[in-house]
């Protein structure tokens, strides 16, 4: 008999050796953690311009999913953008790239936001 309990925990313990972590806090913790990207910071990190990102984000779109949300401003979701970089932007390479310089983008953020609050 299939036992869906069983089967979830086996999956999840199956991500987690994969390096996966399940998502934890709110939608602040993860604007904070780099989960949301302006248009220039999704840029920055994939070292284009602007109208590149909003050129792969109607390409993405045309596919189905769009890279972002546009309220006052595009909010790039990160995890979107990097698997589009990594589908049709060079690969798994230019994705690492893109990940590194995210992991920066976040480091100055937080010591920007630490040195504000002191």
């Amino acid at each position: 008999m299939f036992d869906r309990n069983r089967m979830i925990d086996l999956h999840l313990q199956m991500l987690a050796e994969l390096g996966w972590k399940p998502p934890s806090g709110d939608v602040i913790d993860e604007i904070a953690n780099g989960g949301l990207l302006t248009v220039r910071e999704a840029a920055d990190i994939c070292e284009v311009s602007d109208q590149t990102i909003y050129r792969w984000n109607e390409h993405a779109a045309a596919r189905g999913q769009s890279l972002g949300w546009k309220g006052t401003t595009w909010l790039i979701g990160t995890g979107r953008l990097l698997d589009y970089v990594e589908r049709y932007q060079g690969g798994r390479p230019e994705r690492v790239r893109a990940e590194n310089r995210l992991a920066s983008l976040i480091g100055r953020l937080r010591a920007t936001s630490l040195a504000a609050e002191q």
